[in-house]
């Protein structure tokens, strides 16, 4: 199985999304270059953007299928693919995949067969970000295997997890956009440009 980067850009979203909805389950999409690298014989998917998709209804087909459209023709514009899915789900304690994860992930493997399943643990999800609150999966020998610790790393290591204290508590999730904030209103911005624009500035 390859080696996983993700990008403080990625993980910060995605802590950001769960931070605005800590009631409810959320859900959304990695994004990763088309263009894989390769260390010591290895190769690397380079997880560079988190697309935030639902904290409402996480399974329904009809809203899925409309963001699958919409994030893969900006994933043309911008050379990159669907390469992943995480999820945060509503009870605490629950830190596995569910049916929806499951069949989600399915999906975007049908393309991409390198699909990193990525499960949050709540219970190390922290304003202070003191550790990587993730448990993350691929798939191997037709089930999904949770992926050895020593095979997952995030860009700027620790450095990661002080931009993603420093942007919680500033309360940026505020301003963050999911799929369900766009169907409600089109003019809100799924893609999240002020936030990356934030992130940049932390970075």
């Amino acid at each position: 199985m390859a080696e996983i980067v993700i990008s403080v850009r990625a993980y910060c979203k995605m802590l950001l999304h769960i931070m605005k909805y800590p009631h409810c389950a959320v859900n959304g999409i990695f994004l990763a270059e088309q263009k894989k690298s390769h260390k010591n014989g290895q190769s690397v998917i380079n997880i560079v953007e988190c697309i935030p998709l639902f904290h409402m209804s996480l399974g329904l087909t009809p809203m899925l299928e409309v963001a699958f459209m919409q994030v893969e023709y900006y994933c043309k514009s911008k050379g990159l693919e669907i390469a992943g899915y995480y999820q945060g789900n509503e009870n605490f304690q629950d830190s596995s995949p569910d049916a929806v994860a499951y069949r989600v992930a399915e999906k975007v493997q049908e393309n991409f067969s390198d699909t990193c399943l990525v499960i949050v643990d709540n219970q190390k999800i922290s304003v202070e970000c003191k550790e990587i609150g993730f448990q993350l999966y691929q798939h191997s020998d037709n089930k999904w295997k949770l992926k050895d610790k020593t095979s997952v790393f995030l860009e700027q290591g620790h450095g990661a997890l002080g931009i993603a204290s420093t942007l919680l508590q500033s309360k940026v999730y505020r301003h963050l956009v999911d799929f369900d904030n766009h169907l409600d209103d089109i003019s809100q911005d799924w893609s999240n440009q002020l936030i990356n624009e934030e992130i940049a500035r932390c970075l």
